[in-house]
């Protein structure tokens, strides 16, 4: 007796949950959500630059790839002295739930001047000394920054056009 009563039972909730599906009336539409407005980047290897990229920005055969990484890439300068060098290139990182204060900060303890800017509709700021240069692009919670550290800059082009140049890019490419 008791199987039948859970036979019945599951009959009865089954029959229901058909019943419902099988409807002639045309069910009604979901309410339209409004789009939200995109919060941070688009993820692209190396922030969407290239070694092509690179190589048009600093000159050929200057920098090779040396890390790629889920928040970004570094480019080793191919120049060193005996050792010293080692550690000096192009990068570009991708911090997530960054703050642009602390950025400053840590670009002000290292002695750099710093210059407010603004990339494809997103504000940052640019440090630099005479060996090297960042630009720093928020937008919500992400900040992307591009810089480049050498003990050489006469071998080079003048290093913030090289790293405004690979931000640029890179803003046109993740925004």
């Amino acid at each position: 007796m008791r199987n039948v009563r859970l036979c019945a039972a599951a009959l009865l909730v089954g029959g229901l949950a058909l019943a419902g599906c099988g409807s002639d009336t045309p069910a009604e539409e979901p309410a339209q959500q409004a789009a939200s407005p995109k919060v941070g980047f688009d993820s692209l290897d190396c922030n969407g630059i290239t070694d092509a990229d690179i190589a048009a920005a600093a000159g050929p055969g200057k920098f090779s790839k040396a890390v790629v990484s889920d928040a970004g890439c570094f480019w080793q300068e191919d120049t060193l002295f005996g050792t010293v060098g080692a550690g000096m290139g192009i990068s570009t990182w991708w911090y997530r739930g960054s703050d642009m204060d602390t950025e400053r900060r840590l670009e002000q303890q290292a002695g750099r001047s710093l210059t407010e800017l603004s990339i494809d509709g997103n504000k940052g700021f640019k440090a630099f000394d005479d060996n090297a240069c960042s630009f720093y692009v928020a937008k919500g919670d992400d900040v992307i920054t591009w810089s480049i550290q050498t003990m050489n800059p006469a071998a080079l082009p003048d290093l913030c056009s090289i790293t405004q140049h690979l931000a640029e890019l890179s803003q046109e490419r993740v925004n």
